[in-house]
Order: C-alpha cells, then structure tokens, then sequence
C-alpha cells in the first residue's frame, strides 16, 4: 500500500516524502546497503534514517536542484519478515537485500510485500559473475540493482565509515522507487502535460543527451533532473515531474 505522504512547510513549498525500507535475513549486508544509498540521497534532498545504518549515516537537511522535490526516509529494519507487516502502513517501496547464497529465501518477503500491497525489489549483495546464471532463474521480485563482492565494502564497514564506490552507483535504487516505468521522451511529456503520472522516467543513452531532455522539461513548466545507473546499455535516466511549489 502506496503511503507517499506530502509534508507542507510555508505556503507554496510543498514537498513529497517517500518512504523506503530495506528487510533481509542477518548477515546479508542490509545496513551497508541502506547506508550507501542514505549518503547518495544526502547529496541530493533532506533524507532522515532510522534502524543500524545511523551508526554509519546520519540525517541530513540539504536540498539541491537535483531532488525534485522529493525528500526521503530510510528505513534500515531489524531482519526478517515481520519487519514488513509493522512498517507497510507507511512504506512506498521495500527492497529485499539478497546474497547468491540466500536468493532461495526470498520467497518469504514477497509473500509478505504482496500479502499487504507493498511496492518491492531485489537487492543482490556480494555478487559475482559465476552467479549471474542462478540470479536469472529466480522467480521473485524485479531486480533493482547488485553490488559486487568488493573489498573497499568490507573494509569501510569494518572501520564505521560508509563505503565509497568509485565505479559504482547506487541511483538505480532511487529510480525503481521513484518511477520503474520507462518512456520515450515525447511521449513522457505527453503523460505529464495530461495528468496521466506526477512522475516520468526517460532512459538516456549518453550523458550528455541529459541536459538538453532537462532543459526542454524546465521550459514546459517542470522539474527535471539526470541519475545514474550501472546499465551497459546506456549511461542513466532522466527524471522529471511536475513542479511543487
């Protein structure tokens, strides 16, 4: 059950706040994962966090021109499934954080996301090539992203810092949660301009296609902003939606 909520500060400053969740079995690197993604929001928008990951991260209170509009909350939830069933009341989108070796187990937290209409993905932590075969064979959840077994992961975490991946970016996550559905960009505009979604998501090839697509969302009125992702077919993705203040 979608819960996005709208938090009204002064007049004509709206902002949206989406709620995230990241569940898993002990050991899977759930709290890593929930920490990477809390810094890289940090730099985008005001994001709160709650659960292990604020021994590594903290709330912080920035807004940039690349938040559009939407700022976030970050749950990093004790393991297990019950963890879904006390949140979904207020969650948008939970991630399930997977090992090659724990894949078979998630099984359980889709019984438990659909069971209460909770929006979810598959997190696959410590992943390697020789897996790739077996993670295509599960029958479960879209898969938002991997992280390789690196490490810098391992060691970051040991000495209670959040990881710094270089090559690597976690802004599929906030993708999948804001809009998973591609467009092409006429016909995201069109979705826009006719009220058919607040939000749309336009695959771009090179990043410097970005800037041009941002600017021709702006000058029709919304907000635009370029992310990341780790695809070999193209280099990120184009967000915008309508202006809130």
């Amino acid at each position: 059950m979608s819960t996005t909520s709208t938090e009204v500060g002064t007049v004509g400053n709206e902002r949206e706040t989406h709620h995230i969740a990241f569940v898993g079995d002990p050991g899977v690197g759930k709290t890593t994962i929930a920490a990477l993604v809390t810094a890289r929001l940090a730099e985008r928008t005001r994001v709160q966090v709650t659960g292990e990951a604020t021994q590594l991260v903290t709330d912080r209170d920035v807004t940039t021109d690349g938040a559009l509009g939407v700022e976030w909350t970050v749950e990093d939830c004790p393991s297990g499934t019950k963890a879904i069933g006390s949140r979904a009341e207020r969650l948008d989108t939970v991630f399930v954080v997977a090992t090659p070796q724990t894949l078979e187990r998630v099984v359980r937290y889709e019984r438990v996301a659909s069971r209460h209409d909770v929006d979810w993905f598959l997190l696959v932590n410590r992943f390697r090539e020789s897996a790739r075969d077996r993670l295509r064979t599960v029958d479960g959840p879209e898969l938002a992203e991997y992280f390789y077994d690196d490490e810098e992961i391992s060691s970051a975490i040991a000495d209670g810092r959040v990881p710094v991946l270089s090559d690597w970016t976690v802004e599929a996550i906030l993708i999948e949660a804001i809009q998973p559905d591609r467009q092409g960009a006429e016909r995201a505009l069109e979705a826009l301009e006719r009220g058919e979604q607040s939000i749309v998501d336009v695959e771009v090839e090179k990043r410097g296609d970005a800037a041009p697509l941002i600017d021709s969302f702006e000058t029709a009125g919304y907000s635009a902003a370029y992310f990341e992702c780790n695809c070999r077919c193209h280099d990120g993705h184009v967000l915008a939606r309508r202006r809130l203040d």
